[in-house]
C-alpha cells in the first residue's frame, strides 16, 4: 500500500469519522441553538431556554414540579434558573409556591397566562422547525432520529 492508499485510509477511520460526526453535532447543535433563540426573541421577545420552561410545564398538565426537577429536564442552557423564573413570574407566566415537603425548594406551574403563550408560540415554532429540516427528506428525518436517538441513548448509559 502506497502513502496515499495509507493516509487516505487513516483518515477514514472510525476514530477520525467519529470526531469529524462529533464536530458535525456540535456546530449544527450550536447553530440551531443561536437560531432558535433569535427567532423566538424577534417573534415572540422570548428565548429557547424560556420556551422550553414553558414546554416542560405545559407538559405536566396543570401539576407543579420542583424547580431542582424543572431544571434538570430542562434542554436548553439552564444559566441561573432562579433568576429566570423569577422573571416569568413577574410576567405572570408561571406560578410558584413553596414546596409541602421541603419549604427550601419551590414547586412551580404554568400560569393562565403562560399556558396562552405557549399556545401562539408551539404552532410557529414546530413551522419554523420543519423549515429549518425542510432540506432533509422524510426518510433522511427517520435515519437522522434514530441514528442521533442510537447515540444518545449510548451516552445515557455511559458513566464519565
Amino acid at each position: 500500500m502506497d502513502t496515499a492508499q495509507q493516509d487516505k485510509t487513516y483518515n477514514d477511520s472510525h476514530s477520525k469519522n467519529a470526531l469529524r460526526a462529533w464536530l458535525q453535532l456540535l456546530k449544527c447543535s450550536k447553530r440551531m441553538e443561536q437560531m432558535t433563540n433569535s427567532h423566538l426573541d424577534k417573534t415572540f421577545k422570548s428565548s429557547l431556554t424560556r420556551f422550553d420552561v414553558l414546554a416542560n410545564l405545559d407538559a405536566m398538565d396543570g401539576d407543579t414540579v420542583s424547580t431542582t426537577k424543572l431544571a434538570k429536564s430542562l434542554l436548553a442552557s439552564k444559566g441561573n434558573i432562579t433568576r429566570l423564573l423569577d422573571r416569568m413570574e413577574e410576567d405572570q407566566l408561571i406560578i410558584r409556591k413553596p414546596n409541602r415537603e421541603d419549604r427550601r425548594i419551590s414547586d412551580v406551574f404554568l400560569a393562565d397566562k403562560g399556558r396562552e403563550e405557549f399556545q401562539r408560540m408551539v404552532n410557529d415554532h414546530e413551522n419554523w422547525v420543519d423549515h429549518v429540516f425542510s432540506v432533509l427528506s422524510n426518510e433522511e428525518e427517520k435515519m437522522l432520529i434514530e441514528t442521533v436517538g442510537k447515540l444518545r441513548k449510548h451516552l445515557e448509559n455511559t458513566v464519565v
